[in-house]
């Protein structure tokens, strides 16, 4: 009897202790179901320099492949919002968002006779800017990005009006570029109790936001590009003084500086480089606007950045669209309402709330302006937290570009996903990796929440895909 029980308790131990292991054997499959996925699809892992990453660490905290799991997709779903297209010509609206995209090349020559200088890559890059979009001759921007990059610098300034670090570079040919300096590496978070108007802003932020900008189609971002500069040959023998005077010695013996600026530019929030280098975000300026004029405008889905009465108007009331943004001149007809969803949508990917104003170029006069997508230095902060108000405009408007749709629908449903787009996209630059992996979940998180909510709109609209899936917004209570 006392050997039966033996047996007995023997097998017991070992049917428990072998159900604990296989639950976490298949536990660790599910988690690294992403990982053998990503593994197949070869995506690339460049790094910049082995001996700038051995000095300045940047990755010593950047997040492990095995950590990486992407929720998988809804399949039900994507098959509802694939038989939409059914009730589209969606390649007829597409044609029609934008048919004539007039360059400034073509537009000071039919308007004045003239031709344009394109002397080298920036006024090459001037001279493709559209009535449609930023840029579309990839190979342009390609190379204003490889000088960007390579061209030595002649003088260095402190970029006046900005909230933090900011700096002018010129280079060599005369031509001038906005230099974001890294503060962290590629794994830190934004701290959940800073203000989104409080937060560090990001130089890898603003390199992913123009690649995302880009695979999603929009083209309205502005170029840019990672660099790493040398504290002392580039920057302090070559900067003004205001901003020579601002170096000093840490006592880790490495070069810093704090610029001048509203926030963050203290001794305690120093540059430093490792010992004297650092890497940066360089984005090209915009023409002169004496030469191509902007409008400067105030988003009707601002923000209240005030640390009292946090909650705007837009966020309490559900009718907000309908009553005061649909109803409004500027976006009762054409494509100013479209492209207001396209920034959102694009700020939901990346977890941008900080979107206060937009510049629009408004030299071509028979074409409408659209919104350049600029200051996305807070982006990609957090990736544990989905702010759907972000996404309110498309929540609240129903209405979505037909081509944004099809891109979102077509990386919803793979081959390529859309973190997969980007990681092709930013493996060119210089200082790729320019995301910690663990972004890329979160990023796919929300494309997958983007499109419950495109298709909550169709459902719940009369008229079916054609009332939210558009090439052009008209509101037929107001008139043109």
């Amino acid at each position: 009897m006392r050997i039966y029980i033996r047996k007995l308790a023997v097998i017991v131990c070992v049917t428990f202790f072998t159900t604990i292991i296989l639950l976490s054997v298949i536990r660790k499959d599910e988690s690294s179901e992403w990982l053998k996925r990503h593994q197949k699809l070869n995506f690339p892992r460049p790094i910049p320099h082995a001996a700038y990453v051995q000095e300045q660490n940047i990755y010593k905290y950047m997040t492990k492949d095995s950590d990486i799991s992407l929720p998988h997709i809804n399949w039900t779903l994507a098959k509802q919002l694939g038989q939409y297209l059914f009730h589209l010509n969606i390649s007829e609206m597409i044609t029609k968002e934008c048919p004539n995209n007039e360059t400034l090349r073509q537009f000071w020559k039919n308007k004045n006779g003239k031709t344009v200088p394109e002397r080298d890559s920036w006024e090459k890059f001037y001279a493709d800017i559209g009535s449609c979009d930023v840029y579309r001759d990839e190979e342009v921007v390609d190379n204003l990005l490889n000088d960007l990059t390579k061209l030595p610098l002649k003088y260095v300034s402190i970029m006046d009006g900005g909230t933090q670090v900011k700096l002018i570079f010129t280079f060599e040919n005369d031509q001038q570029a906005v230099f974001k300096p890294m503060r962290f590496g590629r794994d830190y978070e934004s701290d959940p109790n800073h203000f989104y108007f409080n937060d560090f802003e990001r130089h890898n932020a603003e390199i992913a936001t123009f690649h995302m900008d880009k695979i999603l189609g929009f083209r309205r971002a502005v170029p840019t590009v990672g660099r790493i500069v040398n504290l002392t040959s580039d920057l302090r023998d070559k900067a003004e003084k205001r901003l020579a005077k601002t170096f000093f010695t840490s006592p880790a013996k490495n070069l810093c500086f704090v610029s001048k600026c509203d926030y963050y530019c203290d001794t305690s929030h120093a540059i430093c480089g490792t010992p004297d280098t650092r890497e940066g975000s360089v984005q090209v300026f915009l023409p002169d606007e004496n030469s191509v004029p902007r409008k400067h405008n105030r988003s009707p889905y601002r923000r209240t950045y005030s640390k009292k009465n946090q909650i705007a108007e837009w966020q309490r009331n559900m009718d907000y669209c309908q009553e005061s943004v649909k109803t409004a001149k500027r976006y009762a007809h054409g494509r100013t309402l479209l492209d207001l969803v396209d920034f959102h949508v694009m700020d939901y990917l990346i977890g941008n709330q900080d979107r206060h104003h937009y510049e629009a170029f408004s030299i071509f006069t028979n074409a409408p302006s659209y919104a350049i997508h600029l200051d996305n230095g807070r982006a990609f902060g957090r990736t544990d937290f989905d702010d759907d108000d972000i996404l309110l405009p498309l929540k609240q408007c129903c209405v979505l570009r037909s081509s944004t749709f099809f891109t979102l629908l077509k990386y919803y449903r793979e081959p390529i996903s859309l973190t997969k787009a980007l990681h092709q996209s930013m493996s060119k630059d210089p200082l790729a990796p320019i995301l910690a992996y663990k972004h890329y979940p979160a990023v796919e998180r929300r494309l997958h929440n983007v499109m419950v909510y495109i298709d909550k709109c169709v459902r719940e609209n009369s008229v079916g895909p054609e009332g939210v899936i558009m090439a052009e917004y008209h509101n037929n209570i107001c008139t043109e």
